[in-house]
Order: structure tokens, then C-alpha cells, then sequence
């Protein structure tokens, strides 16, 4: 076997393995299925890529979230490990190219959503490939007892007959005995050695705040010591708000939430990560590609519904070892809130039914078709027609993008469009000038040459990356030439696309899953009524309350938390 560490150092420029990196990866290589439980942050990610180099074929990943794969595949690119992933299928011929790229690339790393498995076309092609590993990320996914399961990955099952000699990997980082049990049942896995971390950060100290002015007592904790800081919040607004705040103390903090732009999102936490803005505030978005090691507090302004979210969230803290803080702000009203919140949106099958029929109708989706085609949705719009309440439509539209009756496209995409509108000889002219205004039109002239005829959709994205200057400067130029009547600039927000993946056929459709939502919904109820014990149980010792939550039994007291008898 090759010196897996030489691999470390040149594609990871480190000297050292993680606990239980090594004889995860050892294991793995052997040719022996493998399920590693590890904690946020703990490095489970490298416990399947660094393999993939060592093996002559390539390693398939299965991951349940775009964003996630995209991250991990831009990260793996640029550490010069060539990798792609799958993107979304609008027509077969789009899919065949992406499968002719992935197969024909030389790519070492695949990824692709445990939605694909469901289709037998694509399952097919993957017989073609040369596929010596399969991993599986965010494995508790599989699981109903988990806190997000998506039947589709119970799909994967079928990877272990098509090659019955390759090895699994599943990683999570939150999983109970029960999720765990599921993974390895669900998997096929034979003979699985589980490599389980435990799940105590002794670095960080869990903070339970009682308070009736939250602002009040953020403003003290984020005046003792200037630090980078994540502070979760429940709702795009008040995230803004909060910012807002924040800064009118004199305090450099930003936003950051699914409704931003996507160069928006990038250059947000380009400005958290090197300290120009320390202080984010964001929404549970906020969590794909957060590997800063000096994070010292992660803030809460409400309870999260589950304890894994609250886990993963707090645990962004403290990645590199130093004394840090996960503290939670709790207000006497928060319990009767997040009751409210979660659970009297959880709909019951009968208004599932009707919320499908109603939705099929507002897109003019006919008995018997839809599949294969793109709908617009009006958000707002569909509640009022309706009489829906928003949160619960939130919800019913996540259950059946779930249960792949459709795929749901970025909510709230802001979208550039532009359009040249002087003669090419004037916008010739302007482009010669030494200015950022200048750089700009160029790209645009030598890239969208059909912007002289007609309106274009512009990424903005890759104009950030290409030429080297941030959103909102791009912003700032692109409204300079507006004014001097060289463009025509317009953006304008799309609420959500829907990707229309099964024909419309009512109960035939919903039958296959509506048996399973009210042990979904009580599975909710338990998670919350958790969280809420958690949070207003003030005896036993905070750290051990999570620990007990995965399983793991300790007695003594952490000294640390703010429980009775751990304060000091």
C-alpha cells in the first residue's frame, strides 16, 4: 500500500492525520465496507477522498445537497484532484453529456445526488464507468429516525449488486444507534467495521442564556472580545435587522442567507473568512464550506428544532482547539415559539393531498403530465390564491421535493440581465479607458457578443472570478455605465423553479409516502421536545445532555456549561 501520508502532505499540505483518519483510510483501502461517525469538523470528507487517489478507478460519492457537492468539488479542483459532479438533468441529452464528461474526463472523484439512482437510465450508464470506491455522505440521511431522511437514498442498495467488490464508505457526523443500525441494514453493508468518534468537543463551553433582551445581552457578549463569531438566526429578515444592529453598536458584521446572490454568498464569506467582516449572521444556509479554525463563539437567537442541528451548528466553534463558546439566548416565550413554529405547520396527510391538487392546478398541470418540464412559481402569489399559510407550504413543497416528485431550484434567485445599448463603436470606445467600468464591458463584449441584439442573463459569479473584483463593485460599475447609456442593467428576483420529475396523478402519486408522515411528524414533535429539555432543564450538565442524545454515557460533570453545579 502506498505511503497514504506522502498523498497528505502534497494534496493537503498537512503532516499529520485527524483521529482516526489513518485507520479509517487503511481500512477502507483494504477493500472493506466502513461507516465512520465523526463529529462536525472532524475530517470525515478525507477518509474517502485521499483513497480515491491510491485507487486506479474512481470513486462515486453520493451526497444529498448541490451546494454541498459543489463546495466539495471546487475545493477538491483546487487542490488539483480533478472531480465533478452531476448536475441538474433539463433534458436527456444534457444528462448523456454529463455522463459521457464524467465517464471520459479522467476525473477521480464523482458526484452525484441519490436521486439519480432512482432513474434505472442513468443507473445503467453507471455500469460503464470504472468504479472502484462508493461513499456515501450525510449517510443518516438514509435512515426515518434520522433528522433528514430522503427516501432516494435507500436507492443506493443497488450499487451493492452492480459491483458486488467495490467497497462502501458512509460518513456522518450526527447519527444515533438507531441511524446508525438503519445505515447499515439500508446499505447492504457486509461485515461493516464502524469507526465511531466520540461526540464530546471539550473545547467548547455549552452556554444556556436566560434573557429578556436578547439584543441587550448580544450586545455585552460580543463586546468582551473582538473574535470571529456566527450568530444563527431563524428568518432572512432578521438576520438583516440584526446586522443592522450590529453595526449601529460600531461593530463590522454581514448577513448571509439563501436569497443573496450566488457571487453575493461568495464574496460574503470571503470577507468573514479573512476578517474584513468577523461577525456573520445568517440563517441555517450558512454551514457548506465552514472550515475557519478560529471561530470562538457561535450564537444562537433561537433554539433550533433539532438537537443534530443545534450539534452541527454550535460545532463550527472551536475547530482548532481553543477555549470557545456555543451559546444559546433563551427567552421565556422561545419554548411557546418553537412549538408554534415547527409544529403547527406540520401538515397531516389529508392537507398534503389537498395542498398537491391545489398546486398541480395553479401550475395548469394536467391528469397525467408534467414530467420533464420546468414551472414558475410565484410564492406569495400561490399562498394568497389559496389561503396557505406560508410556513406550512415551505414545508409540504420540502416534503415533496423529498419524495422526488419534483426538484426545487434556488428560492429567491436574484438573476442580472443585460443588454448593450449603445452602437458597438461607442461601447469600443468606452472600453479602451483605463477603469474598472472599462475591464468590465470588455468582458462582456468578448464573452456575450450577442448582447449588441438582444437582453442576456449574465454570472455575475464568474465575472468576480475572472476579473478579480467583488459583487458589489461589479454592482457599482454596471450602474456607472446605465448612466452613461452604454447598458441596459436589470435584475429581478424569481421566487422558485420547479423540475417537474413524475406525471401528475394524484393519489397514485402522494400513496406511496403518505403512510409515513405521521410517524415523520411525531419524529419532529420528539426532536423538539428534546431541544426544549435541553434548553429548560437547568440541572443536568449541558455537554452531557448532547452526549446522552448519541448515545454516549458520562457522569461527571464538564465544570464548564452553564448548568447548576458546572458553573465555577
Amino acid at each position: 500500500m502506498e505511503n497514504i501520508i506522502d498523498h497528505l502532505k502534497q494534496y493537503w499540505n498537512s503532516n499529520a492525520f485527524r483521529p482516526m483518519q489513518r485507520e479509517i483510510i487503511i481500512h477502507y483501502l483494504k477493500g472493506k465496507d466502513t461507516v465512520v461517525l465523526m463529529p462536525t469538523g472532524g475530517g470525515k470528507s478525507l477518509c474517502y477522498q485521499l483513497p480515491s487517489l491510491i485507487m486506479k478507478g474512481q470513486t462515486l460519492v453520493i451526497s444529498p445537497l448541490i451546494s454541498l457537492m459543489q463546495d466539495q468539488v471546487n475545493q477538491l479542483n483546487e487542490r488539483g484532484i480533478k472531480s465533478i459532479f452531476f448536475e441538474s438533468p433539463h433534458g436527456k441529452n444534457n444528462i448523456y453529456r454529463q455522463l459521457e464528461n464524467a465517464r471520459n474526463g479522467n476525473f477521480k472523484i464523482i458526484y452525484c445526488s441519490p436521486e439519480r439512482l432512482v432513474n434505472e437510465e442513468f443507473i445503467s450508464q453507471l455500469e460503464r464507468f470504472s468504479i472502484t470506491g462508493i461513499a456515501i455522505d450525510e449517510a443518516h440521511c438514509i435512515s426515518e429516525w434520522g433528522h433528514d431522511f430522503r427516501p432516494a437514498f435507500r436507492s443506493i442498495k443497488k450499487l451493492r449488486s452492480m459491483f458486488p467488490k467495490v467497497p462502501f464508505i458512509a460518513v456522518t457526523a450526527t447519527a444515533t444507534s438507531k441511524v446508525l443500525d438503519d445505515i447499515t441494514k439500508e446499505l447492504n453493508l457486509i461485515n461493516p467495521k464502524i469507526f465511531r468518534n466520540s461526540f464530546e468537543r471539550k473545547n467548547i463551553n455549552y452556554q444556556v442564556r436566560y434573557t429578556r433582551d436578547k439584543m441587550g445581552s448580544l450586545k455585552k457578549i460580543l463586546m468582551q472580545e473582538e473574535a470571529s463569531v456566527i450568530i444563527y438566526c431563524r428568518s432572512r429578515s432578521k438576520t438583516e435587522n440584526t446586522v443592522h444592529q450590529i453595526q449601529s453598536w460600531g461593530m463590522k458584521a454581514n448577513f448571509y442567507h439563501g436569497g443573496l446572490d450566488a457571487g453575493l454568498k461568495k464574496q460574503r464569506l470571503k470577507d468573514w473568512k479573512n476578517e474584513t467582516s468577523p461577525i456573520m449572521v445568517a440563517t441555517s444556509a450558512f454551514g457548506m464550506g465552514i472550515d475557519k479554525s478560529n471561530v470562538r463563539k457561535v450564537i444562537h437567537l433561537l433554539m433550533p428544532e433539532s438537537m443534530e442541528s443545534y450539534y452541527q451548528e454550535s460545532g463550527r466553534v472551536g475547530r482548532d482547539g481553543l477555549p470557545s463558546e456555543g451559546i444559546l439566548l433563551v427567552h421565556p416565550s422561545d419554548k411557546n415559539r418553537l412549538q408554534n413554529q415547527f409544529l403547527s405547520h406540520l401538515p397531516d396527510s389529508k392537507y398534503l393531498e389537498v395542498f398537491y391538487k391545489k398546486l398541480c392546478d395553479y401550475l395548469e398541470i394536467a391528469y397525467g403530465e408534467g414530467e420533464g418540464k420546468e414551472y414558475k412559481l410565484n410564492f406569495n402569489n400561490f399562498c394568497s390564491t389559496y389561503e396557505f399559510q406560508p410556513k406550512k407550504v415551505h414545508y409540504c413543497l420540502g416534503i415533496l421535493a423529498r419524495e422526488d416528485i419534483f426538484e426545487m431550484k434556488q428560492i429567491h434567485e436574484t438573476q442580472t440581465y443585460l443588454k448593450i445599448r449603445s452602437t458597438p463603436l461607442e461601447a469600443l470606445k468606452r472600453s479602451e479607458q483605463v477603469d474598472t467600468a472599462a475591464r468590465i464591458l470588455q468582458f462582456l463584449m468578448r464573452n456575450y457578443q450577442e448582447l449588441f441584439r438582444k437582453e442576456k442573463k449574465i454570472n455575475l459569479g464568474k465575472m468576480m472570478d475572472l476579473l478579480g473584483v467583488d459583487f458589489d463593485d461589479i454592482q457599482k460599475k454596471l450602474n456607472l455605465l446605465v448612466k452613461e447609456n452604454i447598458l441596459e442593467y436589470d435584475q429581478s428576483n424569481t421566487d422558485i423553479k420547479l423540475y417537474w420529475k413524475i406525471p401528475r396523478e394524484n393519489q397514485y402519486t402522494l400513496n406511496r409516502f403518505l403512510s409515513r408522515i405521521a410517524h415523520q411528524n411525531q419524529l419532529k414533535i420528539d426532536k423538539i421536545a428534546y431541544m426544549i429539555y435541553y434548553t429548560f432543564e437547568k440541572a443536568e450538565c449541558k455537554r452531557n445532555k448532547i452526549l446522552r442524545y448519541f448515545g454516549e454515557k458520562k457522569t461527571e460533570r464538564c465544570l464548564n456549561c452553564s448548568a447548576q453545579g458546572c458553573q465555577k
